[in-house]
């Protein structure tokens, strides 16, 4: 996720406050596996091998530069990417097994906002390990290694400044069961401007998801999508106070928006789902995830920080973290055993400058009722998108893969 001026400041917070002012698993899995929580943050993947204690084993699942960042001496542990959002696999009708999409930022960070470009930016082989290519903003993908497959979905043909629809900040995911790839990009993240959008990817013949159209080109600064059993796609718009809910038909093809800004000719129905403001005392959603019984927990990032059960219908159901206890959530994703995880932006509260993230669960007694708070890391920077996975989707050992370096929170902007 794009930042202004360091990795530690970000707009979207601060936009809400001025908006203000003026997939569940239930599986069982294989023997032997586990589940593992993987977060973006700091342009990793974390990846927390969860066992229900604060603080479990934080591991690096995407590992963003070269070591040293400045050289072309040391190759990252794995991936090489700079990532932030949501993990989202391909279904198996993509012909892509064990492959995933996270939004990918890499060419930017590295070679772009940078005061001295990396060493690596002036490698033109794809073949070259230390290759991180010219790609404009867009949604990485990598094999089930967690190698980077040295592709990059987007929506702009090239890198360009000021960047187009589509490529201004690139966040979420979620596939459907035809292997279409929905996703939202941000936008500009101004308050007097809603430019944020909602497209879809098309596997093509070939798998390779080069085609694209826009479903919505006004949102207002669009979280990271969910999707329900019935194929609805479920939008937080903090900046608008809603969640937003689009339904099908969708388009199959891009000959659906054969036009010049790509927007799909017959749009899908559109309609709130929830508003900020009603019971429960959540005014600004700002990320949203399956629950158990097809209910829905929805996050609110500020005034008040807090989340919320709801029901099928946008009908508020229980609080399930107090107001102004959760340090600001925005991602969430939930485990086998119906734990919710959750990410926290920790915003200063004068500023609205992110400080030091950190990660937490909410368990459930067992009459059902949640438990307060655990935190399982701190001293991130800006954690976003939270996916639950079991060990063995992924062909990797995440036993023996390095910690995720500790932070201080000098490094991450104060506690």
């Amino acid at each position: 996720m794009r930042t202004t001026g360091s990795r530690t400041t970000r707009l979207l917070p601060r936009l809400v406050c001025a908006a203000a002012l003026a997939s569940l698993a239930t599986l069982g899995a294989p023997a032997g596996a586990y589940e593992v929580l993987l977060s973006t943050q700091g342009e990793y993947i974390d990846g927390y091998l969860v066992n229900g204690k604060p603080f479990p084993p934080r591991v690096i699942v995407n590992d963003p530069d070269p070591h040293p960042p400045g050289e072309l001496t040391g190759l990252p542990y794995i991936g090489g990417r700079h990532l932030n959002g949501q993990v989202c696999f391909f279904p198996p009708r993509a012909r892509r097994p064990g492959q995933y999409v996270v939004a990918d930022d890499a060419y930017r960070e590295s070679c772009i906002d940078v005061a001295v470009p990396q060493k690596r930016c002036a490698i033109t082989n794809p073949l070259d390990p230390f290759y991180v290519g010219t790609d404009p903003d867009g949604w990485g993908v990598f094999d089930r290694t967690g190698r980077w497959t040295g592709e990059v979905l987007h929506t702009d043909p090239a890198f360009h400044e000021p960047a187009g629809q589509g490529s201004k900040d690139p966040q979420g995911c979620v596939f459907d069961a035809q292997g279409r790839l929905f996703a939202t990009d941000v936008g500009s993240e101004r308050p007097d401007l809603n430019d944020g959008s909602l497209l879809v990817f098309f596997p093509g013949p070939k798998s390779d998801y080069k085609t694209f159209c826009f479903l919505d080109k006004a949102l207002a600064s669009p979280g990271m999508p969910a999707m329900d059993s019935r194929g609805n796609i479920y939008v937080p718009e903090p900046q608008a106070s809603k969640v937003t809910v689009f339904s099908g038909p969708f388009p199959s093809s891009a000959h659906d928006c054969e036009n010049a800004e790509r927007l799909v000719e017959k749009k899908p129905t559109k309609k709130d789902w929830l508003k900020g403001g009603g019971p429960g005392g959540l005014n600004f959603p700002v990320s949203i995830t399956r629950a158990p019984r097809n209910h829905w927990y929805v996050a609110g990032a500020i005034f008040p920080p807090i989340i919320n059960e709801y029901d099928a219908k946008g009908n508020f159901v229980r609080n399930i973290v107090p107001a102004d206890v959760p340090k600001n959530p925005i991602g969430m994703a939930v485990g086998r055993d119906r734990t919710l995880y959750y990410a926290e932006l920790n915003l200063d509260p004068v500023t609205f400058n992110t400080r030091c993230g950190s990660v937490s669960m909410v368990r459930f007694d067992a009459k059902g009722e949640p438990l307060p708070p655990v935190t399982l890391g701190k001293n991130l920077g800006f954690p976003d998108g939270l996916t639950m996975i079991d060990s063995s989707k992924l062909r990797i050992d995440f036993k023996k893969l390095p910690p995720s370096p500790e932070g201080s929170p000098e490094e991450c902007g104060g506690e």
